[in-house]
C-alpha cells in the first residue's frame, strides 16, 4: 500500500484527487490532506509519504518554496496545476508527474500505472529491502553495525542518541537522532517525540492515559507527543 499526502489550496482540488483515488489507485492509501502550503511540509516530515500530490501556485508559498524547505524528499512528486507554464520547472524540480487541472481520469490513471512501473523496477533492483538492514555507527572504542530489526528504540540527549537494542544492549552515540533518522526504514520506524523514535514492531501497548505512551518491548514507556499521534497510530496499523 502506497502511503500518499495531497497538497492543495482548494478543497475541491483535494476532494477530486481523493475520488480518483479510491477509484482508479485502490493501492493508494491518502494519510492526510491540508490546504495551507506550511502544514504540508508538517506532514509530509511526519509522514513520510511514498507520493505528494502537490499544487503548485498557493496564497503565501508555492509547491516550489515548500520542496526547498522540506529535508524529506523521498517520494514521488506529482505536481497537480492549472499552468501549462510550470511544466519546466517541474521538470527542474525533479517532479516524477506532472498533471494539469481539470485533471482527465485518463491522464491520472497512466500516472498511476507510472508510480506503480517504478515501484516495481525498484523493488527488482534492491531485492527485498528498500533500505539497509545494517546501520554503521561510531561508538568510543570502534564501529558497529547494528541491524535495524535488532533496535527497539532511539533515544537524543542533545547532540547524542542512544540505542536501545534486543537483550538489553546500548549504545551512546555522538551524533543527533535526526541523523539516523534518515537512515532508518520509515515503514516500521516513528519519530513519535522529538527525543523519541520507535521500531513500531516493538511496540506492545498504546497507552491513552494521563498523556500518549507506547509500551515497549523492553519494558520501557515512551512518550508521544500530541502533534505525532495520528502519525503513531496510522503507521502502526501498517505495519
Amino acid at each position: 500500500m502506497l502511503r500518499a499526502v495531497i497538497i492543495d489550496d482548494e478543497p475541491s482540488g483535494i476532494e477530486v484527487l481523493r475520488l480518483m483515488i479510491e477509484k482508479r489507485a485502490i493501492s493508494f492509501r491518502v494519510v492526510a490532506v491540508t490546504t495551507i502550503a506550511e502544514k504540508g511540509i508538517e506532514l509530509i516530515e511526519d509522514y513520510k509519504p511514498d507520493v505528494v500530490f502537490l499544487d503548485i501556485s498557493m496564497p503565501g508559498m508555492s509547491g516550489f518554496e515548500l520542496l526547498e524547505k522540506l529535508v524529506f524528499k523521498d517520494f514521488k512528486l506529482i505536481f497537480t496545476t492549472a499552468h501549462k507554464e510550470y511544466a519546466l520547472q517541474a521538470i527542474k524540480n525533479k517532479a516524477f508527474d506532472y498533471l494539469l487541472k481539470p485533471i482527465d481520469e485518463d491522464d491520472f490513471k497512466k500516472c498511476v500505472v507510472k508510480i506503480h512501473e517504478a515501484e516495481k523496477k525498484i523493488k527488482e533492483k534492491n531485492g527485498s529491502a528498500s533500505v539497509p538492514a545494517l546501520i554503521e555507527v561510531l561508538v568510543r572504542d570502534g564501529i558497529i553495525f547494528v541491524k535495524q530489526k535488532d533496535i527497539i528504540r532511539l533515544e537524543a540527549s542533545g547532540s547524542y542518541t542512544t540505542f536501545y537494542l534486543e537483550g538489553m544492549v546500548k549504545h551512546f552515540v555522538s551524533k543527533t537522532i535526526k541523523e539516523f533518522e534518515t537512515m532508518l526504514d520509515s515503514h516500521i520506524f516513528c519519530r513519535c517525540h522529538n527525543s523519541h523514535i520507535v521500531n513500531l514492531h516493538k511496540v506492545e501497548k498504546f497507552i491513552n492515559h494521563e498523556g500518549f505512551f507506547a509500551q515497549m518491548c523492553d519494558g520501557s514507556k515512551i512518550e508521544i507527543s500530541r502533534r505525532s499521534k495520528s502519525v503513531f497510530l496510522e503507521k502502526l496499523k501498517n505495519i
